[in-house]
Formats: C-alpha cells, sequence, structure tokens
C-alpha cells in the first residue's frame, strides 16, 4: 500500500502558498491537516446556522472564505481540517457553516479531532460524519494509544471509517531513544489493521530558537528517522507519515511583538537547516533583505542540499542568491518556499 503524507499546517498564507505551489506528482497520497485558529478565521462570535437559502447580495461569509482559500491552494481532494479552536454551541459550531461552504465549492473535507476537544465541536463532528459520510480522522498521544482499547469504546465513528493519527508532537525523540518498549505499543495499536488508515506524526523543531547561537543550526529529521525505526521494527499494519511542515509542534506566532528575529527552516536531505538571525532594528540589527540573502546563498551551496528539480521553493530560493535583482521575500514567502520544499521532498523520500 503507497504512504500517505500527512503534513501538519496552521492555515497561514505561507502555507495556503506553498500548497498552491506544489507539482502534481508532490500531491499524489498526500492529505493535509489544516488546525484552523481563531485567529485565522474571519469570525470568532458565536456561531448562527448557515441559512438555507442566502440572499444573492449577501456578503462573504468567513466559512465561505475559508472554502476559496482551500480551493485555490488544494482544490477538491481529500483534506483533514480541524476547527476545534473555534467557538460553537452543542446545536451550531463553527464547523458545521465550514462544512456547507466546503460542499458548495466541491471539496472533500473531512473533520478531525482530538479527544479532549470541546463537546460542542465532538456534536459537529458527528453531524459532520453523518451528514457527507467521510468517516472522520481522530488525533491522540501517545498515552492514548496505550489506553486505546479502553477510549476507544466511546469513539463514535466506525474505526473503518477512521483515520488514526498518533501525534507526538514534540516527543519524538523521547519516543525513538526508548527504541523497542514504545515500539511495542504501536505493534500492538487496538484493532491495528482495521482502521481506514493509521499515521504517526511529530516534529522536532524547538518552540522557540531563544537560547540558539545566531546563524545555522543543524538539527536531526528525527520524526522520518522514528518512522523508519517503526517500519523496520514491524507492526501488522501499514504505517503513514506526518509532521509539522512548518515551526514546532509546541510554538506559537501570534501576539509576539516585533521587531522579531529574521528566521527560517529548510529540509535539505535528512536534516533541517534551521537559520537563526538578529532583528532588523536596534543595536546590532541587520536588514531583513540582507539576512534573507545570506540565507539563500547558504542553501544553495549546501552539500547535503539534494536540490528537487522545477521545484517551485528551490527555484526561488536559487534565484535570490543567484539573480540580481529577484525580491529577497518575505516573512510569509519563506514559510512558503520552505514548506514547498519540505512537502516536495518528503513525498519523494516516502514510499
Amino acid at each position: 500500500m503507497p504512504v500517505t503524507y500527512v503534513p501538519i499546517l496552521r492555515w497561514k498564507q505561507g502555507e495556503r502558498t506553498a500548497l498552491n505551489n506544489l507539482r502534481a506528482a508532490a500531491r499524489v497520497n498526500v492529505v493535509p491537516l489544516i488546525v484552523i485558529a481563531q485567529g485565522n478565521y474571519g469570525d470568532t462570535k458565536p456561531p448562527r446556522a448557515a441559512p438555507k437559502n442566502p440572499p444573492k447580495s449577501s456578503p462573504v461569509t468567513a466559512s465561505d472564505a475559508l472554502a476559496k482559500q482551500i480551493s485555490d491552494a488544494w482544490g477538491p481532494t481529500k483534506l483533514f481540517i480541524d476547527a476545534s479552536d473555534l467557538p460553537g454551541s452543542p446545536t451550531v459550531h463553527h464547523l458545521d457553516n465550514i462544512r456547507a461552504s466546503a460542499n458548495s465549492a466541491n471539496l472533500h473535507l473531512v473533520p478531525s479531532t482530538r479527544y479532549l476537544a470541546p463537546p460542542a465541536y465532538h456534536a459537529a463532528v458527528t453531524r459532520m460524519i453523518a451528514a457527507d459520510r467521510r468517516g472522520a480522522a481522530l488525533r491522540i498521544s501517545l498515552a492514548e494509544l496505550t489506553t486505546a482499547p479502553t477510549s476507544i469504546a466511546n469513539w463514535y465513528c466506525p474505526v473503518a471509517e477512521t483515520d488514526l493519527i498518533i501525534d507526538l508532537g514534540g516527543s519524538v525523540a523521547s519516543v525513538l531513544a526508548l527504541g523497542a518498549p514504545a515500539f511495542a505499543a504501536f505493534r500492538a495499536l487496538h484493532q491495528g489493521a482495521s482502521w481506514r488508515s493509521v499515521t504517526v506524526a511529530g516534529g522536532n523543531i524547538p518552540a522557540t530558537l531563544t537560547g540558539y547561537t545566531v546563524g545555522q543550526t543543524m538539527l536531526p529529521r528525527t520524526e522520518l528517522d522514528l518512522w523508519n525505526a517503526l517500519n523496520a521494527y514491524g507492526l501488522g499494519y501499514t504505517l503513514h507519515f506526518g509532521d509539522y511542515a512548518t515551526i514546532g509542534p509546541d510554538a506559537s506566532t501570534d501576539n509576539i511583538p516585533g521587531p522579531v528575529p529574521i528566521n527560517a527552516k529548510y529540509t535539505p536531505d535528512g536534516q533541517f537547516q534551521i537559520f537563526h538571525g538578529v532583528k532588523t532594528k536596534g543595536p546590532g540589527a541587520i536588514p531583513r533583505e540582507t539576512q534573507y540573502r545570506n540565507y539563500a546563498a547558504a542553501i544553495s551551496r549546501f552539500p547535503r542540499r539534494t536540490p528537487l528539480g522545477n521545484c517551485w521553493g528551490d527555484l526561488t530560493i536559487d534565484a535570490i542568491a543567484n539573480v540580481p535583482g529577484t525580491s529577497p521575500g518575505s516573512p510569509a514567502s519563506w514559510v512558503g518556499y520552505c514548506v514547498n520544499r519540505h512537502i516536495e521532498l518528503t513525498r519523494n523520500q516516502l514510499p
């Protein structure tokens, strides 16, 4: 069975641009999981049910705007959505309106949830499962993996219609270091081969680069190392792969006062290339444009880079490094370049 890649995204501008610029080959067996935070959604008020017959002159709703973003960036193929951060009541949730807008746009959305999501969100996921008959994704932690026989009894979607995502968050390195005892928990997964799919996901990027030396730092792709080790251990079912394609699982980019250091994350073959920059104002400041051109030059000449032909992210970074007059980009555009490269490379590395 081909391995599916599940990049976990926060649905910001750079990530949407990255998806939009993926080549067709890099979209095969890729199912993004987008996590919608209140700050990235156009309506955080208590939701109202969408009218059955909206007036022709009605303004564009937040759910319609999101559906258009998904349509433009990804199109009609399968995509997981987690809207548990949005408010709702037991009878109506923003997910209900998102579902209606997505179906009007002919999108293939599958709801994703965690056990500890708010009850109102679980109610909306239940309605979405019943209405669309596309099943659901369930994200569980390592602790929940070991108690699955008990917790699964309360899961309301048939196992055969559930995409199970074992999300290790930032603890991937610890699980890999434990080795066989941890791997045995995966082998003993409750109803292992009966799930529609099983994915292990996580991230090895720190929540903050505070304390890291200014300049370049190389980090291992521990989440990919873990996936390889689990497959070598032998599980008795196909294990799919997921990761945090942008920043680390525990990081937040909201409400950070500026100016902030100019950072970037690039994915060479088998590693993460982390660039920790300096601020653009104040003592020791360096212009943003200079920092980004330096990053592009370092990426371009990195011996273990393995550039990908016709990859939009790689071609743009090479142009910044080598073509005079090319715009050095912005923080959002650099997220786009690097996430695009990351997804293209990861899809190329998986069976």
